[in-house]
């Protein structure tokens, strides 16, 4: 299941996908999960309707995205920087939509992270990015705030955009590396949380 696969544990070389993930797929995926996949339906549109609004990520967060995608890049050819920083911004602006109305999304509250060091000299740990990566990994579960089923439907929601603006050439990222991306843009939102961070512009 996506809410519960990563990147990090696959041990076979990461690249594209050759089946694109089109639209009757994603509904049948969708309506496999029942209500969940009704959940994540909606919050993957109200993830759209924000990120379409402009800019919703601080300068920080979106820097360590960008340096977590060239960091990957060579050994995700099959992913370009566009395709990961849409995938990295569905899961910041699907953590603001749970943040406004978590009950919508079957959430009954949003568990930040606590082991974040504060920023001194007017500046985050060095390595912060090193933190946020760990933070998808073992324990995400606790801070994801929505169920495992509702994280699927999201990742795949996900997938199917990501598949969408790669064109019908491809190449098509594979599922658990939009999962990765996803979860990461969920963890940067809590950064700029902690660390008072707003987009551009931004409040």
């Amino acid at each position: 299941m996506p809410g519960r696969s990563s990147l990090y544990r696959r041990r076979e070389p990461l690249g594209a996908v050759v089946e694109r993930l089109d639209r009757a797929a994603l509904r049948a995926e969708l309506e496999g999960l029942g209500a969940s996949g009704r959940a994540a339906e909606l919050l993957d549109g109200a993830a759209a309707s924000t990120l379409a609004a402009g800019p919703v990520q601080s300068q920080l967060s979106a820097a360590l995205l960008g340096g977590y995608l060239e960091r990957i890049g060579r050994p995700l050819s099959g992913l370009s920087r566009e395709a990961g920083m849409l995938a990295g911004g569905e899961g910041y602006a699907a953590h603001l939509a749970v943040e406004a109305d978590p009950l919508a999304y079957g959430a009954k509250d949003v568990p930040v992270l606590g082991s974040l060091p504060p920023i001194r000299r007017g500046r985050p740990p060095a390595d912060l990015l090193t933190r946020a990566v760990r933070a998808t990994r073992k324990g995400f579960e606790h801070i994801r705030a929505v169920d495992d089923d509702v994280w699927s439907g999201l990742v795949s929601c996900a997938t199917y955009r990501v598949h969408e603006a790669a064109g019908e050439g491809g190449p098509f990222a594979a599922p658990v590396v939009v999962d990765a991306l996803v979860r990461l843009g969920w963890v940067l939102r809590q950064v700029d949380i902690h660390y008072g961070q707003a987009p551009p512009g931004g409040s």
